[in-house]
């Protein structure tokens, strides 16, 4: 069975990599983690980025915490 983790993110930066790392400890790592940036200013998918695999970015247009979910279940 896949795990995976949709993360819907708008700015931020600063409290995503403390999230991505508490995933990573995890007993069962998530095969991947969706990050699906919401159209964020402050650099969210960028901090985002410097973990690597299993984290993926999805970047899009700002349309809201439902529609970046919908992208990332699409793309699991």
């Amino acid at each position: 069975m896949k795990l995976s983790v949709i993360i819907p993110a708008y700015n931020r930066a600063s409290l995503l990599p403390i999230t991505l790392r508490s995933l990573l400890a995890q007993g069962r790592v998530a095969d991947e983690i969706l990050v699906v940036d919401d159209g964020s200013t402050d650099g969210t998918a960028e901090a985002a980025e410097m973990f690597g695999p299993p984290v993926r970015v999805i970047r899009q247009a700002n349309q809201g915490p439902g529609a970046a979910r919908s992208r990332g279940l699409a793309a699991a």
